[in-house]
């Protein structure tokens, strides 16, 4: 039995773990080969790039796949879609991870989408730091003459231009590739004096940012936004009607066993 692994996350690490630990045979999928470095040292294959639904279904038979864990990132919909309808289609064991949600602090707003963001009450005379990704730029695009913004990027020739496309100029751009998200766990307090310094430096009153988790770094923003007295808005997270849902790494054995049964 080969277990078709939704990866990219630090959460996907520790599955990927387990699934070797228990002995099941696992194919993980990442978006970019950069993820990859998170399962260098274990035994499960690593595929990256984008599937879509005319080449899912050779995916699927030329790996005999015979269930699905997704642990995608909260905000990635597209493949956990892709995934749930592939697993109805072939009668696929699926699961979902889903990453806990955390309590929110008083300096932060969760809001449904980015574009309700787009308000003057949030946004009019901010200094405000965009950490949402580099393709919701162009919806800030109308703003640069009402605020001072400041968007976090990937250090790519795509992302960049994108960014400039938006309107961001060069030295409104913090061009920036964090690290993954297990590094960010166990370099907590340095990656949060870094990000104190940014912010100070820039006399950011707004952040802007997605629900993604602890994982996500979000549980470090919040704590740096009430300390410093910064607004965080927050979107939150796309809703999905997951068939399984799991909040704990360790319930996935529960649901590979049951896959084995005859």
């Amino acid at each position: 039995m080969t277990i078709w692994l939704i990866g990219g996350t630090s959460e996907s690490k520790q599955i990927a773990q387990c699934l070797t630990s228990w002995g099941y045979s696992w194919l993980v999928t990442i978006a970019t080969p950069l993820a990859a470095q998170l399962y260098t040292s274990l035994p499960g294959k690593v595929t990256a790039g984008h599937l879509t639904p005319t080449t899912i279904d050779r995916f699927l038979s030329t790996h005999t796949i015979r269930a699905i864990i997704d642990a995608s990132h909260p905000f990635a919909t597209q493949i956990s879609q892709l995934a749930i309808q592939a697993s109805q289609a072939h009668n696929i064991p699926y699961l979902r991870y889903e990453r806990p949600s955390l309590s929110l602090h008083p300096n932060t707003l969760l809001l449904p989408t980015i574009e309700a963001v787009l308000q003057p009450i949030y946004l009019d005379r901010q200094h405000a730091l965009l950490t949402t990704g580099v393709k919701t730029l162009h919806l800030f695009a109308d703003w640069h003459h009402r605020s001072h913004l400041w968007a976090r990027i990937l250090p790519n020739e795509s992302s960049q231009q994108q960014a400039l496309a938006a309107g961001f100029p060069l030295d409104r751009l913090i061009q920036q590739r964090l690290p993954a998200a297990q590094e960010r766990l166990q370099k907590q307090e340095e990656l949060k004096e870094r990000e104190r310094q940014l912010w100070r430096s820039l006399n950011i009153s707004t952040v802007v940012t997605k629900e993604a988790g602890a994982a996500g770094g979000f549980a470090l923003k919040q704590e740096l936004a009430l300390e410093l007295g910064v607004q965080l808005i927050a979107i939150a997270r796309p809703r999905m009607n997951y068939p399984l849902a799991i909040d704990d790494v360790a319930q996935a054995q529960a649901f590979c066993q049951q896959i084995e049964q005859p």
